[in-house]
């Protein structure tokens, strides 16, 4: 094997290794909607008899969708990770499996959407709930459309290399921003902010800078290919935006063994990304 194949047989290898985070963070989540969807009917049997019966009833459907929509991401999820096997173990790019991950990531986030309506509709809707909603809502602009046209092109036959690395470049680009505007906002709406505190400063502008600046290096890094004027790009560019992302939940976990808020809502966050960090190593230290 040539040193070019080598050094391309390594990048897979990371990228199977945060494949393999995702897949484990989705498994706890898969495993974990069993329980959660009874207890869902459970606080539905309350808000039923003491709430207006059509929206409670909109609630409980919207989150049933939610729960249904978090199956499909797993199942996603279980193609993408066979496909980076696969490609690890063979060298043999099965893009069936890969078209399969994406057209189900980009379906998942439409699953949001009765939950989204839920939030902006509900009578006794709050400022809170109204933020959550805008959260979901920029998730799926910045996610589904990009992650559909991709799979469009991952559909045909040949595939058009130019069309894919286009699609692929935008959907990691409108993923990296969808990843900063989550975790943004569920700062403003959920965390507590206090800037005569360090440790909630740095909480702070983590939220605020980290994945935003990985987002803006990415763009840069993928204009050429997003504009066809080329299939490479700098690999040690995008090596540093990958490794911001990994960053921020570094910090974002090191921050919730201090603050306890930051902790309750460890699992409403794609902690999984953390494994950016080893993406990184990949693209920073090129052979």
């Amino acid at each position: 094997m040539n040193s070019s194949a080598k050094s391309e047989l390594i990048k897979v290898r990371y990228i199977f290794a945060l494949a393999f985070s995702f897949f484990i963070f989705e498994l706890f989540l898969f495993l974990r909607s069993f329980p959660a969807e009874y207890n869902i009917y459970l606080r539905y049997q309350t808000r039923v008899q003491t709430n207006d019966p059509f929206w409670a009833s909109f609630w409980f459907g919207s989150e049933l969708t939610g729960e249904v929509g978090l199956i499909f991401r797993f199942v996603g999820v279980c193609f993408f990770i066979a496909f980076c096997w696969i490609l690890v173990r063979r060298g043999q790019a099965i893009f069936s499996y890969l078209k399969r991950a994406v057209l189900l990531e980009g379906i998942y986030y439409l699953f949001m959407i009765p939950f989204i309506l839920s939030l902006y509709l509900r009578p006794n809707t709050t400022i809170v709930n109204l933020e959550a909603a805008l959260s979901y809502t920029l998730q799926i602009i910045f996610i589904s459309p990009a992650f559909l046209l991709l799979y469009s092109t991952l559909k045909k036959t040949p595939i058009d290399k130019a069309q894919m690395f286009k699609w692929g470049a935008i959907s990691v680009i409108g993923y990296t921003f969808a990843l900063w505007i989550k975790h943004f906002l569920l700062m403003l709406y959920a965390l507590p902010i206090n800037l005569a505190n360090p440790i909630l400063v740095v909480g702070f502008l983590n939220a605020t800078l980290t994945i935003l600046l990985a987002g803006l290096i990415l763009m840069v890094t993928f204009l050429p290919i997003i504009r066809k004027r080329r299939l490479s790009f700098n690999l040690r560019l995008a090596g540093v935006g990958f490794l911001l992302i990994g960053v921020h939940f570094v910090v974002y976990v090191a921050v919730s063994l201090l603050v306890q808020r930051y902790w309750d809502f460890m699992m409403l966050t794609e902690v999984w990304a953390l494994a950016f960090i080893i993406l990184s190593i990949g693209y920073i230290f090129k052979r």
